[in-house]
């Protein structure tokens, strides 16, 4: 162990000054670099008793007696304040405004209702007491739990404020069959009829349901991101608005090229927006709905808007054959289920053109396997044994049960010698 009390010299003037306060040199067991150390203090009891502490300290830590001081200082320090670092650090990763606003406000809530002070107050049980007396869909109470272990995840590391994340025992709440808002696909004709009322909105419209793309990055598409040579036509989703913050170029539909060539004005620069102020809002969208003759929520609960085009672009896909792989990568999903099963509306499937694209006909061989009677052709008719009577006192009248048994068996194994086709 290395304990050393010392006041540092610097040169100042051509003059070696020696400073009025301690500093001092420390290592203890285990460690491998000293540290020098300010004390702050010009007493040298003072600066002896710090040091002292310091090492005892240190050693506690090492031996694992003590957490270490930025745990101890980050469990008794504000959580709003350390909420504000978290979201901090998102905006300096580049995260979409939006999802650090909802995030920011998913832990003030949290912190609120379940009486998160500092740290050290945030428990697993809290947070599954405060889950139990929610009347949210389960989606959205999975959601505020991602947003907790995204936070206490970035406290552990690569801050070092935590040993653990106390949620990390916490499981999610089953989603499947408890959906409040279920989606489903639009119906050929009710795609038509929506887009034949849509106005102003009808090329974003028919854009999300020809590419899935959806409508926030919509409302950032440039001029620029779109290639539409007669070649290869594709439009470019650039990382810093893709939802999972991966660039995707995406191919063109030839319908949509033609729209899209005839609606670029002739001044468009490549940093112009798509679709400035024709992007519609949910009232608005409800109202071309109305308008179109569509539901709103069929007798099934499902309901539809305008991430309903994504939907129904992933349900043609199917519909048209393309391979899952081949979806998978249009939508841009990283787990195939949500591809097959989330955003694939089966009822639009046509399942019976499936079934009858299998190519089996019965064999007129599998007619010699019954008789004129019904009767397997491979295994032989046994008639009824004679069987006489006995004096067995189960039975005085006829043979006992064991007996006729016994007769039977025995006959079987003289007319059958093909023992595999025994009844």
């Amino acid at each position: 162990m290395i304990k050393t009390l010392y006041r540092p010299k610097r040169w100042r003037n051509g003059k070696r000054v020696v400073s009025r306060l301690y500093s001092a040199k420390i290592r203890v067991a285990g460690e491998r670099r000293i540290s020098c150390i300010a004390l702050g203090v010009s007493d040298r009891q003072v600066a002896e008793e710090k040091a002292r502490q310091i090492v005892q300290e240190r050693e506690k830590e090492l031996a694992g007696l003590l957490p270490p001081k930025s745990q101890r200082e980050a469990a008794q320090a504000s959580l709003a304040k350390q909420i504000q670092e978290f979201t901090g650090d998102l905006k300096a990763k580049g995260r979409n405004s939006q999802y650090i606003d909802e995030t920011e406000n998913k832990l003030e809530l949290l912190s609120a209702e379940c009486g998160w002070r500092c740290l050290k107050d945030v428990t697993a049980g809290a947070f599954i007491a405060w889950r139990s007396r929610q009347k949210k869909s389960p989606k959205t109470l999975n959601e505020y739990l991602a947003s907790a272990k995204g936070f206490l995840n970035w406290m552990v590391k690569p801050q070092g404020r935590l040993a653990a994340n106390p949620l990390a025992s916490v499981g999610k709440v089953e989603t499947r069959g408890r959906e409040v808002r279920p989606r489903r696909a639009y119906a050929d004709d009710e795609l038509q009829a929506l887009l034949n009322v849509a106005g102003k909105y009808r090329l974003p419209c028919l854009m999300s349901a020809l590419t899935g793309i959806r409508h926030g990055e919509l409302s950032e598409l440039c001029w620029g991101d779109l290639n539409l040579s007669a070649e290869k036509p594709s439009v470019l989703v650039r990382a810093s608005v893709s939802k999972n913050h991966k660039q995707a170029c995406l191919p063109l539909h030839p319908a949509l090229l033609a729209e899209l060539a005839a609606f670029r004005p002739a001044d468009a620069s490549a940093g112009d927006m798509v679709f400035a102020g024709r992007m519609p809002h949910s009232v608005a969208f409800n109202a071309l709905l109305k308008k179109a003759g569509i539901t709103k929520r069929d007798t099934q609960g499902r309901v539809v808007d305008f991430h309903s085009l994504r939907h129904t672009f992933c349900t043609n896909l199917h519909r048209a054959g393309v391979s899952q792989r081949e979806a998978m990568e249009l939508m841009r999903h990283n787990d195939p289920r949500l591809t097959a099963t989330t955003y694939t509306d089966t009822s639009l499937l046509s399942l019976r053109s499936a079934v009858q694209k299998i190519g089996f006909s019965p064999s007129p061989i599998a007619s010699l396997f019954s008789g004129a009677e019904g009767h397997s052709l491979s295994q032989p008719v046994a008639k009824p044994a004679s069987v006489k009577s006995d004096k067995s006192p189960v039975n005085k009248e006829g043979m006992s049960l064991f007996g006729a048994a016994c007769l039977v068996l025995s006959n079987i194994e003289k007319w059958c010698a093909i023992q595999g086709s025994n009844l």
